[in-house]
């Protein structure tokens, strides 16, 4: 099992990349998804986020709900609170991870999109990084159309994450969205490709030489 990492900036095209390596039938972690399951669904987690920012908990039908855009917006104004928040979220979100890995351990590869990869230092469990990019006026376009997102919170989620700059410093695998749907597929298709022949190449080397 090859375990890929996908990562980069808010706006920059994870979400399309990984919905490509599904479309080739590769499995995909989604940690942006699974923070939002343990936000609505983990009744702990509510109870911590509670006790800790109470004005972000309302009460809708009986149930306890966090209100994500305050939370959100508490969050990346506090790098402190942000810390106190990922102590919480990150330990879950990692077992899961672990448990999908594990679930899906016969597939030749397997994705983990994680938007704080490098921050997280997840990048060290992966085989290969596809760092996702695309021009800042793109990203920009891209992140001002979403629901509750303002320049100021864009700019602040932005400034949360390492640079396009020192992300390249770790040598991963660039793809670019900038150019539309059609030429990242077929960037992900010629590094796929790579990763199967380098694969094949170094075990043929292994064999002949009796390693």
């Amino acid at each position: 099992m090859i375990l890929i990492g996908i990562t980069g900036s808010i706006g920059m095209g994870k979400t399309t990349i990984s919905s490509m390596l599904r479309l080739l039938n590769i499995p995909v972690f989604d940690s942006d998804k699974e923070v939002r399951n343990i936000l609505e669904k983990n009744k702990d987690v509510k109870e911590k986020i509670g006790d800790i920012w109470p004005e972000t908990v309302v009460l809708s039908e009986q149930e306890k709900r966090i209100n994500k855009v305050l939370l959100s917006k508490i969050i990346f104004e506090r790098k402190h609170e942000r810390k106190i928040l990922e102590k919480i979220i990150h330990p879950i979100v990692k077992r899961k991870r672990k448990c999908f890995i594990k679930k899906n351990n016969k597939c030749y590869f397997v994705g983990l999109d994680i938007p704080l990869l490098y921050e997280t230092r997840t990048d060290k469990e992966c085989h290969y990084v596809f760092l996702v990019n695309s021009s800042k006026k793109i990203q920009k376009k891209r992140v001002l159309k979403r629901q509750d997102m303002t320049e100021e919170k864009f700019n602040l989620i932005n400034s949360s994450q390492w640079s396009f700059e020192r992300k390249i410093k770790k040598r991963p695998f660039l793809i670019s969205t900038s150019y539309g749907k059609l030429i990242s597929f077929f960037i992900v298709l010629i590094y796929l490709f790579g990763i199967i022949i380098s694969r094949k190449v170094t075990k043929h080397e292994r064999t002949s030489t009796g390693h």
